[in-house]
């Protein structure tokens, strides 16, 4: 090493560590663990919708109602306690005798259920 020139010798000391360190990776730190995002504790909201037709029948067992639209098709909707009528007397029992009335019926779609929030009655029997 007597030989060497200041220069080399400056350039010896960086070059070769870094040679060195070319040759064997370096482990590089391990990535973050991501988390990942907490689950929705929100339900998927219900689509809200309306339809109006001609009341068909009202099945109290099933809790359903059935209404028959101005392209001549049947639609069946679940009703509950907590379904609002509006024009009908004893709540949505009382539809049974209304059976031929025009409808508006306002429900929620939710999974292919459809389920009446509100009906209206807004006209008086369909006359022949």
């Amino acid at each position: 090493m007597r030989n060497m020139t200041f220069p080399a010798l400056v350039a010896a000391l960086f070059i070769a560590p870094a040679l060195a360190g070319a040759q064997s990776p370096s482990p590089s730190p391990a990535p973050a663990p991501t988390q990942a995002p907490a689950p929705s504790t929100a339900e998927p909201k219900a689509e809200k919708m309306t339809a109006k037709g001609e009341l068909v029948k009202v099945d109290a067992d099933a809790k359903t109602i059935t209404i028959k639209g101005a392209d001549g098709l049947e639609t069946e909707f679940a009703y509950s306690a907590t379904t609002e009528v509006k024009g009908g007397a004893d709540g949505v029992a009382g539809l049974a005798t209304k059976s031929g009335s025009k409808v508006t019926v306002h429900f929620t779609t939710d999974m292919g259920k459809k389920t009446a929030t509100k009906i209206e009655v807004s006209g008086d029997k369909k006359t022949s």
